[in-house]
């Protein structure tokens, strides 16, 4: 009896534009995270990454799409500074969200058990 292997699916993904990458799991780990925070700081803090890299990405995204993704305000010695997504920034979260959605649907466990038979 030949045994039947189990093939178990899994994914990753990304947004692309019609230059190329835009987006993926650990800038839209950012984008949250900033939402959550309403501080790239903070973010960064929580994500255990870099200021210097988090801006390298928030950067990136906004060569690629063309306008900010991102709101910042000084904060000065009374403090108050911080960031929020700009409606963009919120539309990319919202996109990513509803497609990783989709794909986990996918995956869910009615399908890890799946092989060409069944």
């Amino acid at each position: 009896m030949v045994a039947v292997k189990i093939f178990k699916p899994r994914y990753k993904f990304w947004l692309e534009t019609e230059g190329g990458y835009l987006l993926g799991q650990g800038a839209f780990d950012l984008l949250q995270a900033i939402q959550a925070s309403g501080s790239l700081s903070a973010a960064v803090k929580t994500l255990k990454m870099s200021y210097r890299y988090a801006w390298g990405i928030i950067k990136q995204i906004e060569k690629n799409i063309g306008e900010p993704v991102l709101n910042t305000y000084k904060g000065g010695k009374a403090g108050g500074g911080g960031s929020d997504l700009t409606p963009m920034g919120r539309e990319l979260l919202a996109t990513y969200s509803r497609f990783k959605e989709i794909f986990d649907e996918l995956c869910t466990p009615e399908t890890q058990n799946l092989t060409a038979e069944k």
